[in-house]
């Protein structure tokens, strides 16, 4: 029966990938041309793409569970609506801003420079006005603070990829732009046992049993309280960045001795 049950989601996860390309083309050929042609604002237009990609891929991820590719548990997630934050998450698999997405009805996110680049996903990413990360440094700390300034939501990835193997590893892009948007951070820690569609690891590489996602919102960070603004900017940076390591290193260790001591 587990040799059969890991057979199903083999076949599973292989009609998924292809059901996420066929639901971003259908978004790229059929709904962006027709939010295009609405005679509303830009604000308006992109909110409403926002909207309707984040109803597909909530969709999308009810159907993944449907099919018994995974499990997942949501933590605290109104949290992430609240405006003007900077949403900061780990990065495990690939699924992850997936996950996300589903649950953040109107957020800017930092996606990566290929989506911006592909000919089919370009026209979304355009549309939602998500920043690509291929900007210059400067001038991605600039758009994405200027967003936040607006009072927008804002995700990103503070590792700049998956994680590699059991390393957290952050960049200090997320604490530069928080620093520069003068905004608080809001972390994400997302959990994922046993592990699947890690950096590097071929899709068809099923775990011996469907994963469980955990998606846990933790206590906003704010710069007042973790950063002395009187010192120079990248002093600044650098202990932002450590607390942001601390809280969701913390966190993590948390989840991984809750598993051992329920590992049967």
């Amino acid at each position: 029966m587990s040799q059969l049950n890991r057979c199903w989601r083999l076949l599973a996860t292989a009609f998924s990938f292809a059901l996420f390309g066929v639901g971003a083309l259908l978004l790229a050929l059929l709904l962006a041309p027709l939010i295009r042609l609405l005679p509303w604002s830009e604000v308006r237009r992109r909110q409403l793409a926002r909207h309707s990609i984040q109803r597909w891929v909530w969709l999308y991820v009810r159907i993944m569970r449907g099919l018994g590719l995974f499990t997942v548990e949501f933590d605290g997630v109104d949290a992430l609506k609240q405006p003007g934050v900077l949403v900061v998450a780990n990065h495990p698999t690939l699924l992850d801003a997936v996950l996300l997405m589903a649950v953040m009805p109107n957020a800017t996110f930092i996606v990566k420079a290929a989506m911006a680049h592909n000919p089919i996903t370009c026209w979304i990413v355009s549309l939602a006005g998500y920043i690509p990360n291929d900007e210059v440094g400067v001038e991605l700390v600039e758009k994405a603070a200027a967003a936040l300034r607006t009072g927008e939501t804002l995700m990103i990835f503070p590792e700049g990829t998956r994680t590699q193997g059991d390393t957290l590893t952050l960049k200090r892009g997320a604490a530069n732009i928080a620093l520069a948007a003068n905004c608080p951070l809001l972390p994400v820690m997302i959990d994922c046992q046993p592990m699947t569609l890690r950096k590097g690891e071929p899709w068809y590489h099923i775990p011996v049993r469907a994963p469980h996602f955990v998606l846990r919102v933790l206590p906003l960070m704010r710069l007042e309280a973790l950063v002395d603004r009187t010192q120079p900017p990248g002093l600044q940076a650098r202990a932002l960045t450590a607390a942001l390591h601390r809280g969701l290193h913390h966190e993590l260790n948390n989840r991984l001795h809750h598993a051992l001591q329920n590992k049967p």
